[in-house]
């Protein structure tokens, strides 16, 4: 973790660690992590758990340090068998100080997916993650019961640290906590009927797709909110989740693949949308804007992050439009943090480099969203900023989706009356961001200009 952290405060970044709630950890790194993922021979699966021979590869995960077992040390015992988390905390605050410091820890998440603990045995022969550290099926209340505990004790350690929770895996843990869906029918948690339930159901509304079926996180914003009354102090400032989209495996749907985040006449080609299936039922899933009421309707000022998400693409053009249409959608809904899971190589790089270093000097894409909006969300996506500093220069990153040219019209509504425009892009099959012919006849603030093929092309108005 002081690796990691380090590695934040020489890029000036925000560091989010995870802290462990599932009750246990491994002792050692000795085949912790298996071969393949969710699979193999790791320690997570297939060796020793709480419940066979192995147990002392094994610590127990104790949130507060007892009295009785001494002061929070620096330097904790290596026999006792426990970990104290809020002895971590301490050692993290005496190393770089609390969050409100500059160098301080900003961000705690509550554990990871919860939804793949365990294994699921008698569905699909199915395999959670961590099957042997958790064997028993995980229920919505332990799970309340554990990230309560937790982010209390972050939250006495450091009440000007963020907690984030409860980092779902995707869809399925935000309809359920967990379900196995084969076709058939869904699998979920034994004390599911406590929440599948009003208000968290459709807050009292009788619209079934008022959350889009998304009802385990109305309920744990509900129970968080309800503990942070209780503490007199908000146990959760964010909430989270990861997200892995379902219809991203070919060029063409990854492509429109982020518009399942907030687009509701894009209903995309999976087992979500399908008709008859209980979920969204041929609506768009707007999964953003969803969750967006869900908080303003059971925990309102909650932030959201989407604290893992990859669309795929690396080495493909449709990864630089998927990964620059995500964060262009990021700011134009107001998360509050987005991590990528992986590398940011090849054309996620692109991506991301369209917005933060279009030009190879570190210039980038500003910080005061404009209002911009596309006529035709299937063919293209169109964002604009500008800067405090300077906001008489106006930035528009315009996506093309498709693989041929699109020939496109700019009509802005500005009290600067723009006169030329510089533009860098990227397109094709070379991952670099070139610079490329630029506009110098707008004219009251209407211009045009032919996207190339599947690109990503960022202009920079000036007066």
């Amino acid at each position: 973790m002081t690796n990691f952290h380090d590695q934040s405060l020489t890029l000036n970044t925000y560091s989010l660690l995870q802290l462990p709630a599932a009750g246990k950890l491994p002792k050692d790194i000795t085949n912790l992590y298996p071969p393949a993922i969710c699979k193999g021979s790791g320690l997570w699966q297939n060796t020793a758990g709480p419940s066979n021979i192995d147990t002392a590869r094994w610590l127990d995960i104790v949130n507060d340090k007892p009295t009785t077992t001494g002061a929070l040390s620096t330097s904790p015992s290596l026999a006792d068998n426990v970990v104290y988390i809020d002895e971590e905390l301490n050692f993290l605050i005496q190393q770089y100080g609390n969050a409100a410091n500059s160098r301080g820890i900003k961000g705690y998440e509550l554990d990871n997916e919860p939804d793949l603990w365990h294994h699921w045995a008698d569905v699909n022969n199915g395999s959670g993650t961590h099957y042997n550290l958790y064997p028993n099926l995980t229920t919505v209340g332990d799970i309340f019961q554990r990230n309560i505990a937790l982010a209390t004790t972050v939250k006495r350690m450091d009440a000007t640290a963020q907690t984030y929770g409860p980092a779902l895996s995707g869809y399925l843990g935000l309809f359920s906590l967990w379900a196995v869906w084969d076709g058939v029918q869904s699998h979920q948690p034994a004390d599911w009927a406590n929440y599948n339930v009003e208000p968290f159901a459709t807050n009292n509304t009788g619209d079934r797709y008022r959350y889009n079926g998304m009802t385990l996180a109305n309920a744990y914003l509900s129970g968080m909110k309800q503990a942070s009354q209780a503490a007199n102090q908000r146990l959760l400032d964010v909430f989270s989740f990861h997200y892995y989209p379902q219809a991203s495996y070919t060029p063409i749907d990854r492509v429109q693949a982020a518009r399942s985040l907030w687009d509701a006449n894009y209903v995309e080609p999976t087992w979500i949308t399908q008709t008859g299936n209980g979920f969204t039922d041929g609506r768009g899933l707007q999964i953003v804007p969803k969750l967006k009421q869900a908080i303003a309707d059971f925990y309102p000022d909650t932030k959201l992050a989407i604290t893992e998400y990859d669309f795929g693409g690396r080495d493909d053009i449709s990864g630089a439009i998927a990964q620059a249409d995500a964060l262009g959608i990021f700011g134009k809904q107001g998360l509050y943090l987005a991590t990528y899971f992986g590398d940011a190589e090849g054309f996620i790089a692109s991506g991301f480099k369209i917005f933060r270093n279009y030009d190879g000097n570190k210039s980038v894409f500003p910080e005061i969203s404009v209002q911009a909006i596309s006529s035709n969300n299937a063919n293209g996506a169109v964002y604009a900023a500008v800067s405090a500093a300077d906001p008489n220069t106006l930035h528009i990153i315009a996506i093309n989706r498709l693989a041929t040219s699109l020939s496109t019209s700019f009509q802005i509504t500005n009290p600067t009356s723009f006169k030329t425009a510089q533009v860098w892009g990227v397109s094709g099959t070379n991952t670099a961001i070139t610079a490329r012919t630029g506009v110098s006849n707008i004219a009251s603030n209407k211009f045009s200009y032919r996207l190339p093929a599947s690109s990503v092309m960022h202009f920079v108005l000036t007066p």
